[in-house]
C-alpha cells in the first residue's frame, strides 16, 4: 500500500493526532480514561498517576500497520506517590512527509483517599511537508481527568480533552476534543477487567480488556474494540527494575501494529494472582489479626495496602489491635467492616493516658513503605550503590536488628565504613 494512501487512511479511522503511542500495556492507540496499574506502566489518564506508586523511565516505539516508512515512538518520565503524581510525555506519529508531535507535562492530585484530580497541559505540533501541501501548525490546549475509587477493587473515571477550547466553544479542524468514560474491576489480585467507551473524532467506541498477571514477573493483556473490530495483546516481563513489553494490535482494514516498550522502575513489583484464593469469591478463612503477616492482611480484597502496613505498624508500637486502633489508625468504615469480615482476635480497647499516648507517638510515625524510601534516599546520599540502598532499606523493614546486622556483616561487597552507614541510617 503506498505510504500517502496508508496515512490518509490511518487519518479517516483515527484522526489528527489520535494514534497516541503509549506503553504496548495500553493495547490500544486511542484515548482511554481507565485501564490496569498492576504493572510498571506510564499513565494514559494523569488521575491514575497515584496509584502507581513509583518513579518510572519509559521508551517505546512502534511499527503502525506494518508498514516501513509509518513510524511511531515516545517517552515519559513519571512518579507516583500515594497523594499526588507527576509525568512529563511525549509521543510522535509519523512518515518523513508528515508527522505529528504531542509534549505533555500531567499533574495529579489525591483530593480524598477515594477520589483523585489529574490535569495535562499539552502543546500539539504538526508538520506535512509533501509537494501538494506544506504546513507548520501548533496548539496548545488542557486536558482535565477524574478518577473515583470508592473501593480497592474498583474505579470509575473520566477523561476530557481540549478544556481551553471548550469554554471558548472554539472548535478545531485539525484537533478534535475526545472523552472518555471507564469502569475497572478488580475481582482478586493480579487480575482487572474494564471497559472505555470513548468519544473520537470518527465515531464512539467501546473499548474491552483483561489483565492477567501469573507471576510475580509476567503480564498478560488483551483486548478488544467492538466498532471496529480489532484485536490488541501485550506482554511484559519484569527484570529486576526493567520492565520490557511487546503488544501486537491487529485493524481489519489497516492490518497489524508492532510496538515495544522499555521502563526503568525503581522499587518496581507486579501483583500476581492469588492461586490460594477463587477469583469472584468471597469464602475466605478468617485469620487472626494479631499474628497475621504484611502479606495476609493485603490478602484481603478490599483493604488497602496503607491500612495494612498501619495495622502491622500498630502491633509492633503499642500491642494487640483494638476496636478503637481501627478508627485511630485510619481506616475507613468501609474497610472496618471488610477487616471484621476478615479476622478473628480484635481486643476490647483500653482506656488510660497510657493508650492515648502511645497513639500519638504511633500516628507521628510515618508508614513502612515512607520510612523504606526515607532510607533509600538517605542511603544514597551517603555514597552507596542504588541496588545496595534498595537491597538493605527494604531488608531493615522485614527482618529484626540481629538478623540484619548478620547479613550486613556477611556482604563483602561493603566496606567497614559503609556497613557503618548502613547500619547507622537502617537501624535507629
Amino acid at each position: 500500500m503506498n505510504i500517502c494512501h496508508l496515512l490518509y487512511a490511518v487519518i479517516i479511522f483515527h484522526g489528527t493526532f489520535e494514534y497516541r503511542t503509549e506503553n504496548p500495556d495500553a493495547l490500544f492507540p486511542t484515548l482511554q480514561a481507565v485501564y490496569d496499574y498492576s504493572s510498571p506502566a506510564v499513565m494514559m489518564n494523569p488521575a491514575q498517576i497515584p496509584l502507581s506508586d513509583r518513579f518510572i523511565f519509559n521508551s517505546n516505539g512502534g511499527r503502525p500497520y506494518s508498514e516501513k516508512e509509518l513510524m511511531s515512538g515516545g517517552a515519559a518520565v513519571q512518579y507516583g506517590s500515594t497523594n499526588y503524581g507527576l509525568q512529563i510525555f511525549w509521543n510522535s506519529f509519523g512518515a518523513d512527509f508528515y508527522r505529528e508531535h504531542t509534549f505533555s507535562l500531567k499533574a495529579a492530585y489525591s483530593i480524598f483517599s477515594f477520589f483523585n484530580i489529574g490535569i495535562s497541559e499539552n502543546l500539539y505540533i504538526l508538520k506535512i511537508a509533501a509537494d501538494e501541501l506544506s504546513k507548520d501548525w501548533r496548539k496548545s490546549d488542557t486536558d482535565i481527568s477524574l478518577l473515583f475509587s470508592p473501593y480497592q477493587w474498583l474505579n470509575f473515571a473520566f477523561t476530557q480533552t481540549g478544556i481551553v477550547s471548550l469554554i471558548n466553544e472554539k472548535n478545531d479542524d485539525i484537533l478534535y476534543n475526545e472523552s472518555s468514560v471507564g469502569v475497572l474491576f478488580k475481582p482478586g489480585k493480579g487480575f482487572s477487567i474494564a471497559w472505555n467507551n470513548t468519544d473520537t473524532a470518527i465515531e464512539r467506541v467501546n473499548i474491552f480488556t483483561v489483565s492477567i498477571n501469573p507471576t510475580n514477573f509476567i503480564t498478560l493483556k488483551g483486548g478488544y474494540c467492538k466498532e471496529n473490530s480489532s484485536f490488541s495483546t501485550a506482554m511484559g516481563i519484569l527484570a529486576s527494575d526493567l520492565y520490557i513489553s511487546y503488544g501486537l494490535k491487529y485493524h481489519p482494514f489497516l492490518g497489524y501494529s508492532h510496538s515495544v516498550g522499555i521502563s526503568y522502575a525503581i522499587g518496581s513489583g507486579i501483583e500476581s494472582l492469588d492461586y490460594k484464593k477463587p477469583l469472584f469469591s468471597s469464602d475466605r478463612e478468617k485469620i487472626n489479626i494479631n499474628r497475621a503477616t504484611l502479606d495476609d492482611l493485603k490478602a484481603i480484597t478490599g483493604l488497602s495496602d496503607v491500612s495494612a502496613e498501619r495495622i502491622i505498624l500498630y502491633r509492633e508500637k503499642i500491642g494487640p489491635v483494638t476496636d478503637k486502633a481501627l478508627m485511630q489508625i485510619g481506616l475507613t468504615s468501609d474497610e472496618i467492616k471488610i477487616i471484621k469480615a476478615n479476622v478473628y482476635g480484635i481486643e476490647r480497647a483500653s482506656s488510660g493516658k497510657d493508650g492515648e499516648k502511645n497513639f500519638k507517638k504511633f500516628v507521628k510515625s510515618p508508614p513502612r513503605q515512607e520510612r523504606i524510601k526515607t532510607k533509600f534516599q538517605n542511603l544514597i546520599k551517603g555514597g552507596i550503590q542504588a541496588s545496595t540502598a534498595i537491597k538493605y532499606s527494604e531488608l531493615s523493614e522485614s527482618v529484626n536488628k540481629t538478623e540484619f546486622r548478620a547479613k550486613l556483616q556477611s556482604d563483602n561487597s561493603l566496606s567497614s565504613d559503609q556497613k557503618k552507614a548502613v547500619e547507622r541510617i537502617c537501624i535507629k
